[in-house]
């Protein structure tokens, strides 16, 4: 399988060096020439850690025509933040049968560059993004690449969701750490970069910016800078709850994604081995705030709103990044109007609403009996009664009331049979 990797940073190094340790064809592209230089000089990538060697790339280059040209699946390992130029870029190269795969999207990525390139008439391209990177790596110098870790499971899926089990069909061989995810909803808003990163940044926000040499998540998430992340958790939690989804707290995360059991997120960051070695970026504004704010908590508290959910923590945290940076994320940031998600979600909704009502016993009068005025409803127990019955067969009270066409009622034991019977 032919692959192009787009971005030639510590996870597009990761990425292309793992696929072509795979004996895939890779073709590597970097916007600036800088980091792909050492690259091309060499011929290849080094990486040590959890894969060792050097690996040869068929083509590095500025060329993002040249570079997508005859490959089955582009993998874009680029900030959020670049997503929607890139789209806008790729609209008018893409052919028929090309793939993408944002890794990781953050957070509605594949909507976004889906409805660009469907705005350029490229329909038929498939568009899928990860819950997060597969690698754990850092950039060395010239040509290298330190794999740290290789994560055990990275949950996938595409939009629309209708095409995850093909694409994941198609890579299962080559990445059997992806997990194939029926909800796009349920990947996309588990964004774990999001919980993260600005977070942390902020409540170090002082010693980054002077340059303070510490460890990002064994020292900076400290257990009080955890409680925060707990808090944005409950926050997540209460829209995963909207939707109807189960929500994967960080500590599940963790042991699906690493192996570590423990019960709180401090735990689950100082046990991480993974997270040992990798320290603070010496200076304060980095993707960790112009990245993960605009792509990841701003769309998740545009999505907060629109389900009239509270979100303070979440609120907070942008306004402050916004100051800090210098930029107005929430204007600049993803929102469900710029993404125009709204069809989908009220769409979304309904379907949840049908499922709950129905595991609860409840249907739509409309679906069930084609002339209502043959039956009324209790106004006591809620049940269906014949027209002619005096007393309702329940709870034998007589106060009824009539049947609205869009009435939800409540069938009981064996009731649904004998409805139709009647």
């Amino acid at each position: 399988m032919k692959f192009c990797v787009i971005g030639a940073g510590s996870g597009g190094r990761s990425f292309a060096a793992y696929l072509s340790s795979k004996g895939h064809s890779v073709s590597l592209y970097n916007r600036s020439y800088s980091r792909i230089h050492a690259i091309k000089q060499k011929g290849g990538i080094q990486a040590k850690g959890a894969l060792e060697g050097f690996f040869p790339i068929d083509l590095i280059t500025q060329d993002l025509k040249l570079a997508v040209k005859d490959t089955d699946v582009v993998m874009v390992v680029i900030p959020a933040s670049a997503h929607k130029d890139l789209a806008k870029k790729l609209a008018s190269i893409l052919t028929m049968n090309q793939i993408i795969i944002l890794n990781p999207g953050r957070t509605f990525g594949s909507v976004e560059f889906k409805r660009i390139i469907d705005s350029k008439g490229k329909y038929f391209v498939k568009v899928g993004e990860t819950q997060t990177l597969l690698f754990t790596s850092r950039q060395l110098t010239e040509n290298k690449v330190n794999i740290i870790k290789i994560k055990d499971s990275v949950n996938f899926s595409t939009f629309p969701e209708r095409y995850t089990q093909q694409v994941y069909d198609m890579l299962n061989d080559i990445f059997p750490q992806f997990n194939a995810v029926n909800n796009y909803l349920e990947v996309t808003l588990s964004n774990i970069g999001m919980l993260l990163h600005p977070a942390i940044s902020l409540l170090n926000a002082g010693m980054m910016d002077i340059g303070k040499n510490f460890k990002f998540y064994k020292e900076g998430a400290s257990s009080k800078v955890c409680k925060i992340l707990e808090n944005i958790e409950s926050e997540l939690n209460e829209i995963f709850k909207k939707l109807d989804i189960k929500y994967l707290r960080y500590v599940r995360w963790a042991k699906k994604s690493y192996g570590v059991k423990t019960s709180s997120i401090f735990d689950a960051l100082q046990k991480i081995e993974a997270y040992e070695n990798i320290y603070a970026p010496n200076r304060l504004i980095t993707r960790y705030l112009t990245e993960d704010v605009p792509t990841g908590l701003v769309p998740i508290s545009s999505l907060a709103e629109f389900l009239n959910v509270q979100t303070p923590t979440i609120d907070s945290i942008i306004h402050l990044s916004s100051i800090l940076c210098g930029q107005n994320f929430k204007e600049k940031g993803r929102t469900l109007k710029k993404l125009k998600f709204f069809n989908f979600l009220i769409n979304y909704l309904r379907e949840v609403r049908l499922r709950q009502d129905e595991e609860r016993g409840y249907f739509p009068i409309k679906e069930i009996v084609s002339n209502p005025n043959d039956f009324k409803i209790c106004s006591h127990c809620n049940c269906i009664n014949s027209s002619k019955n005096k007393y309702c067969w329940v709870c034998h009270l007589k106060d009824f009331r009539k049947i609205d066409n869009f009435d939800l009622i409540k069938l009981r034991k064996n009731e649904l049979k004998s409805l139709i019977r009647t």
